[in-house]
């Protein structure tokens, strides 16, 4: 019988949102301001992890420019 890998099983574990999912339209609305201002494009096929990576790296640089 293969092993299972527990981790990933326990919802109480608090793991987060699955990361292939869409990002969600908060995430969507903040990323197209912030790539707006710091005029880079807009990708609408992040998902909900990749979206919070991409607001996190341009609110540091947005704040790093200014």
């Amino acid at each position: 019988m293969p092993m299972r890998n527990s981790i990933a099983l326990d919802p109480s574990l608090g793991l987060g949102p699955d990361p292939e999912e869409e990002m969600t339209e908060v995430q969507a609305v903040e990323l197209r301001e912030l790539t707006s201002e710091a005029d880079e494009p807009f990708d609408a096929s992040l998902t909900r992890r990749q979206a919070e990576r991409r607001i996190a790296h341009l609110k540091e640089y947005l704040n790093s420019a200014s």
